[in-house]
């Protein structure tokens, strides 16, 4: 398949996302939430390549599977800006909120996933291996947060 650049866009969008994901949760195990800030912006930049990415793909009738793909993206990065860096809302410290949180985030990592693969297979394993390692360093911090948990 010939890609273009909207398509390069998806996929960069996709690899700074797991990176800075995975990065603020090993940060956040080491309990350096002072520098886990940063990615805060970096999740706000990116809802730019996903915006021009939504639009080229509706105006150029992409598969409609690819534009719920970018659709479930942009309202997760849309949630995480308001609600962490406009509102200052701590949603993460009751279950209520932080669960509704939590499924946007995992459908916006599935989005990249699934989305990078109709774009691209070979890209999109390469992807996956991100979408795991995001997984990996999420085990990580919940073990860590364990065991200090229970000294």
């Amino acid at each position: 398949m010939n890609m273009d650049l909207f398509d390069w866009m998806f996929i960069a969008s996709g690899f700074i996302f797991f990176v800075s994901m995975t990065s603020a949760i090993l940060l956040m195990a080491k309990n350096k939430m002072k520098t886990v800030k940063i990615f805060g912006p970096i999740l706000v930049v990116l809802m730019l390549p996903i915006i021009a990415v939504l639009i080229n793909s509706i105006v150029f009738g992409q598969d409609l599977r690819f534009v719920i793909y970018t659709i479930l993206i942009l309202i997760y990065l849309m949630a995480e800006s308001l609600l962490d860096m406009v509102f200052k809302i701590n949603f993460r410290s009751k279950t209520s909120r932080h669960v509704p949180y939590i499924i946007l985030e995992w459908a916006a990592a599935f989005s990249f996933l699934f989305g990078t693969l109709t774009l691209d297979l070979t890209i999109g394993w390469i992807i996956a291996f991100f979408f795991w390692t995001f997984i990996g360093a999420l085990v990580y911090y919940i073990i860590k947060r364990r065991k200090n948990n229970e000294k």
